[in-house]
């Protein structure tokens, strides 16, 4: 099997000012919070199905007009063969700028920008205890 695979979208994250207000509405939606996480900055991850949501509080966010989704993660099996794969087909990414994130059970990922200047980051789990 070929390594360095998309396998799927890993969660989208979105700035919020008000955690607590965020988690309140995203839960009236229908998702279910799964885990809160301090390093920091407060994290929340839920869940609705095989969507992940992570809200990311910043109070300092400025007023925009619309929009507020901060970046696109995609799950990869083996970061560094993505990153490979990517730098083949001509897309820029620093693979010194690899992280080990101790949440979700650990997780190793990278983020690079997209052709307008959009997030995106690819997103490797490093256990088999996560919310994938």
């Amino acid at each position: 099997m070929k390594k360095g695979i998309i396998t799927g979208l890993a969660h989208i994250g979105v700035f919020v000012k008000d955690m607590d207000k965020s988690i309140d509405f995203y839960k009236r939606l229908g998702f279910t919070l799964d885990k809160e996480e301090q390093l920091g900055i407060r994290l929340a991850f839920l869940s609705a199905g095989t969507c992940l949501i992570e809200l990311v509080e910043k109070t300092d966010i400025p007023t925009r007009e619309a929009g507020v989704v901060d970046h696109v993660a995609v799950v990869v099996d083996d970061i560094e063969a993505a990153i490979d794969n990517a730098i083949a087909n001509g897309i820029n990414i620093d693979a010194s700028l690899i992280s080990e994130v101790p949440i979700l059970g650990g997780v190793k990922n990278v983020f690079f920008e997209g052709p307008d200047g959009e997030r995106l980051e690819f997103f490797e789990y490093c256990s088999n205890t996560n919310l994938k």
